[in-house]
């Protein structure tokens, strides 16, 4: 998967199985569906609605190695989080030889959202190189402390796509939930400005 906002464009590598974000046993539990008929849909609905929460919020559920790439030395903003660690920048020097950056010299904020990165005393880099510095970090929610409203919130996604099996609704006025999904999820929304 490939993210790309501002400076900081990242590559994503890993995966959590659907099942160990949120199983399919809970997922009919909520629902009330006590049948075995319909657990194709339940789990298609399950894939969509993690989706939705993670492009909304720019998180990843599940652990994930990523691979951020920057132009040139300056400060940058991870796009998707929660930022849990950063690990080596490697820069193309002005010969073209890869190098590793000192670990000293980087600047790095996990605790805030977004996650920050900056550096100092930095070296000339590779002309005409369009991503000349990789920045390797982890990112994302582990199954097991991904926050209870997200996981709501992905329930009241899964139950609203399991009852509404159509994109319109003929001859109803209907109205969005007033503590739905936005209440749910915007507090853990990381708002990526470059």
């Amino acid at each position: 998967m490939q993210v790309t906002i501002g400076a900081l464009q990242t590559d994503v590598s890993g995966t959590a199985l659907p099942e160990q974000i949120i199983s399919t046993a809970e997922l009919k539990k909520h629902l009330r569906v006590t049948h075995a008929l319909e657990d194709s849909l339940i789990e298609a609905a399950r894939l969509a609605a993690i989706s939705y929460v993670e492009n909304y919020c720019n998180v990843l559920l599940g652990s994930y190695s990523a691979t951020g790439y920057l132009r040139d030395w300056r400060y940058a903003t991870f796009p998707v989080g929660p930022l849990s660690a950063v690990g080596d920048v490697k820069y193309d020097d002005s010969s073209g030889s890869e190098q590793t950056f000192s670990s000293s010299k980087v600047y790095s904020d996990t605790a805030r959202q977004p996650g920050q990165i900056n550096f100092r005393d930095v070296p000339s880099l590779q002309d005409y190189n369009l991503t000349p510095i990789r920045v390797e970090f982890t990112a994302g929610y582990a199954p097991a402390d991904i926050p209870a409203p997200i996981i709501s919130a992905i329930k009241l996604i899964v139950g609203h796509l399991y009852d509404m099996r159509t994109d319109e609704v003929v001859g109803t006025i209907t109205t969005r939930v007033k503590l739905g999904t936005d209440a749910l999820l915007n507090s853990h929304r990381i708002m990526h400005q470059p």
